[in-house]
């Protein structure tokens, strides 16, 4: 028979596990702090590109750097948790791996629990401030372009829907009538009530007793005839009618759109907590299996 000596890993603990303590929460909050602070410098690293981008002949425009922003923070995110995490793992003293697995996800909760606390705070607006100068740049190169847009649209969409009911004095599509409702309820403080509260209720339609009452208005300070001022707020509620149904359409695509975009936003929030969980997870697994291990020699008989 001959011995020979076998060299064996030993990853079993010395004691019961009941006995170890399993919690290290000086090694959670070392691995929180390096995770928070890490983030904070490679945000002001992102800044500090963003602006140095914004400054380039060719300027991004503020979705670029908004998409760009966000890609930025989340990959920086996941490189922060992973340390913090692998430290914590690594400072646990944990037997088993699973240990370090647990206080990596530990230390990822505590993390992002201290983050949201730290963005709703002043820390919060002083880290907004900071990512509002960026805002201030881009808004500064393109603010005279984007002004002049938004007049332009405005000033059409104003014209297009108040045209119809404010039209040039003077001008009538029937002669017979001597002017329109708008102009008469300019001059007429009472009829300009009565046409709001018509307009309150929904048109003429909707309210025939605010109907009836600026009919005689028109009748009896205006002197028009019954017919014609039948026909004059017939018309007034037409196209009263036609910009209403407008308005009305586009506060519900806007409405879809927001309710789009805060369902994406959930959704892409959730990726980014899964994403950061599991790396959570990957860096405490990663740090206890950094620790070293005892070899033992065993000898065997053959």
């Amino acid at each position: 028979m001959s011995e020979e000596v076998a060299y064996v890993e030993n990853t079993a603990p010395g004691v019961a596990p009941s006995r170890v303590r399993r919690a290290s929460w000086g090694a959670i909050f070392a691995g929180v702090f390096v995770a928070i602070i890490l983030q904070i410098m490679l945000t002001m690293l992102g800044m500090a590109i963003g602006v140095t981008s914004v400054q380039l002949p060719l300027q991004p425009t503020i979705r670029d750097v908004a998409t760009a922003s966000g890609i930025w923070l989340v990959v920086t995110g996941l490189i922060s948790t992973w340390i913090g995490a692998w430290i914590a793992g690594r400072l646990s003293g944990g037997p088993r791996r699973a240990d370090g697995l647990i206080h990596g996800i530990v230390t990822w909760s505590v993390a992002t629990t201290a983050t949201i606390f730290l963005l709703a705070t002043a820390v919060g607006a002083a880290l907004g401030g900071m990512s509002g100068l960026l805002g201030s740049a881009i808004s500064s190169t393109a603010s005279t372009q984007v002004g002049q847009n938004v007049a332009a649209s405005t000033v059409q969409g104003l014209s297009q829907q108040a045209g119809p009911l404010l039209p040039p004095t003077g001008r009538s599509e029937n002669q017979q009538i001597p002017g329109k409702l708008t102009e008469l309820s300019a001059q007429d403080s009472e009829l300009a009530a009565a046409i709001t509260r018509l307009e309150s209720k929904g048109g003429a339609s909707r309210s025939p007793a605010d109907r009836d009452a600026v009919i005689s208005l028109l009748t009896t300070k205006h002197q028009l005839s019954q017919q014609d001022a039948e026909k004059l707020v017939n018309q007034w509620d037409e196209k009263f009618q036609k910009v209403r149904a407008s308005a009305d359409q586009k506060s519900n695509q806007v409405g879809n759109e927001d309710a789009n975009d805060v369902s994406k936003t959930a959704l892409w929030g959730f990726i980014t907590l899964a994403l950061g969980l599991l790396f959570a997870a990957w860096g405490g697994w990663a740090g206890t299996a950094s620790l070293p291990r005892s070899v033992e020699a065993v000898k065997v008989v053959k």
